[in-house]
């Protein structure tokens, strides 16, 4: 009988928080497809596979942060990153390149990082500047445009990513175009789980273009290099 009364008890809790649970659930998804249809409409004609393809000329670069390592491993997407940033360097479409990153820690520095490897590729140093304060990329394209004063930014990440960033600056009034950096390859789980972290980011970018968050740190304008 107590075995009865326990079943009786769960399925009628159950029956009070299936609906709640599908409420979740539909909204997470209508989220889902709305960041991702936005996304796909406002960047899928502005993001190239080599910078010979932008139309964007005497541009901004702006080359996304991430870290150098994985434990004690090369980074394949950092590195497609740099050569990526140094191609378009080399094309000529960028008067400068912005290399912004997190540096929350003393020891470490993304883009301290960056910057000394484009150097290594034979960017000029001189033409390179640091944005310390690009903790997220609506941060780092944000600041692009009210720190640096970039007038048409030409935006440097992995595919996904710069489809984000793109959109992400189209709504911000920032003329941009994006170069889709190589993916090198990597695990299946690691694939996965940068899919998933891509589709909460793209949800999470909603409320930051909709509520017009500001960026955690801003402060004086920055002069680029001509």
């Amino acid at each position: 009988m107590r075995t009865l009364k326990g079943l009786l008890l769960v399925r009628k809790v159950l029956r009070i928080l299936i609906c709640p649970i599908l409420l979740v659930v539909a909204i997470g998804a209508l989220c889902v497809a709305v960041a991702e249809t936005w996304t796909t409409l406002s960047s899928a004609a502005s993001c190239y596979d080599t910078p010979q393809e932008c139309k964007a000329d005497n541009a901004v670069g702006l080359v996304l942060g991430c870290t150098k390592y994985i434990g004690k491993r090369p980074n394949y997407y950092f590195m497609g990153r740099m050569q990526a940033a140094a191609e378009l360097w080399k094309s000529g479409k960028v008067r400068c390149i912005i290399v912004s990153g997190d540096n929350r820690e003393k020891y470490y520095n993304e883009p301290a990082d960056m910057e000394e490897s484009l150097v290594e590729l034979g960017v000029p140093k001189e033409h390179i500047v640091r944005d310390h304060a690009g903790l997220c990329t609506y941060d780092s394209v944000y600041r692009a445009k009210h720190i640096f004063k970039a007038d048409k930014l030409i935006i440097v990440s992995q595919p996904a990513h710069v489809s984000r960033a793109v959109t992400i600056a189209n709504y911000l009034d920032i003329p941009a175009e994006g170069i889709n950096a190589p993916l090198h390859p990597i695990t299946i789980s690691a694939t996965m789980r940068a899919w998933v972290r891509e589709r909460g980011a793209r949800v999470s970018m909603i409320y930051d273009l909709l509520s017009n968050r500001q960026p955690t740190h801003m402060g004086d304008t920055i002069p680029l290099p001509n």
